[in-house]
């Protein structure tokens, strides 16, 4: 049985995961949601305006249910990215997580890092039995990741993503079941 505790700060060797504030929505501009490059493999496209992120962030500081799991990635108090459960299913006890980091924080490892402290929440503190994700086939540095952190890919969603370019793109699905999970 799930046991929700919402949005709880999450430390690691050198991140905390904590909740969206209202006073995040400029670094958070500047440093991914305006950011071409960061956009490239996302649903959204990058924000021209600030007033864009800012209703981004009102949205997910306000979305504050304990069922609710959005964290900012920060380094050295520095915002650097995000992360979040956009996929849940209670009966099944599966939740689908997202994530997303500013540009210049690419491979140093600091999604890992944070994917692998979401999960352990997940499967330890929250009681998930499965935690998936998915990404653009051609996003070579997301699939990774979650290899990395020990899922496996579970099926390729033929031309199931339509990117921004118009062209369609595969989708590839992972998974990890909480007794594969090693911490």
């Amino acid at each position: 049985m799930l046991e929700h505790k919402g949005s709880m700060d999450i430390k690691t060797d050198r991140l905390l995961l904590r909740k969206f504030r209202i006073s995040d929505a400029e670094e958070i501009f500047a440093t991914w949601t305006s950011d071409e490059r960061v956009a490239k493999y996302t649903s959204w496209y990058a924000h021209e305006k600030i007033e864009d992120t800012r209703a981004y962030v009102e949205y997910m500081a306000g979305k504050d249910q304990l069922s609710d799991y959005n964290w900012i990635i920060e380094l050295d108090t520095k915002i650097i990215g995000s992360i979040n459960v956009c996929y849940s299913d209670d009966r099944l006890e599966i939740a689908g997580i997202g994530y997303v980091l500013g540009y210049e924080y690419w491979r140093n490892g600091y999604t890992t890092e944070a994917v692998k402290a979401v999960i352990r929440f997940l499967f330890h503190d929250v009681n998930y039995r499965k935690v998936i994700a998915g990404c653009d086939s051609e996003n070579i540095a997301s699939s990774k990741v979650m290899e990395k952190v020990g899922m496996r890919r579970e099926a390729v969603l033929r031309e199931h993503i339509k990117r921004k370019d118009g062209t369609w793109g595969d989708n590839f699905q992972y998974g990890l079941l909480k007794r594969e999970f090693v911490c």
